[in-house]
């Protein structure tokens, strides 16, 4: 029998974190219209996560600034190179957007999480990164977790299978 010496690191709206720690594993739980943004590089062995809350700071500013797309994204990317990480090796991967917003007659009126999509998907093109894969849109809430000593990026949804991204 193993024991695991894993801890838990949630990663709350607007955070964003990077670690080399091994038995780290970065999560963002019940995400909605929320993105979770997982980067791995798997020869230096640091990952990170951010947890996007809308596409646009339109100049916002602050210690929650990193809830916009916008800002996330180049913070996320900048803090991974900061510890050696290399653009041609980040392993992405997208979950959430998702569109909860299904009250009578709203139709498309609240379209955060595809807004959220489009957004995280520009920024990271602007940075000239290539998305791994993703599990985004619909109208369920998911759980993204990153594990740093594998890379392994996992995500879970009610009523559905935990699946490896």
């Amino acid at each position: 029998m193993t024991v695991s010496n894993e801890t838990t690191v949630m990663v709350g709206l607007g955070e964003v974190k990077v670690t080399d720690d091994p038995e780290t594993v970065l999560a963002c739980l019940g995400l909605g219209s929320c993105i979770a943004i997982s980067v791995f590089d798997p020869v230096v062995k640091v990952g990170g996560m951010a947890h996007v809350v809308l596409p646009k700071s339109n100049g916002k500013t602050g210690d929650k600034a990193a809830r916009y797309a916008d800002i996330a994204v180049p913070l996320l990317i900048g803090q991974m190179r900061e510890r050696g990480a290399l653009d041609v090796r980040l392993q992405i991967n997208l979950v959430g957007g998702a569109q909860m917003s299904l009250a009578p007659g709203m139709g498309t009126a609240f379209k955060i999480g595809e807004d959220n999509i489009a957004a995280v998907q520009a920024a990271l093109k602007a940075e000239g990164l290539r998305i791994k894969s993703e599990d985004t849109g619909g109208n369920r809430g998911r759980t993204m977790r990153l594990f740093i000593e594998s890379g392994k990026a996992m995500v879970a949804s009610a009523g559905q299978e935990t699946k490896e991204l």
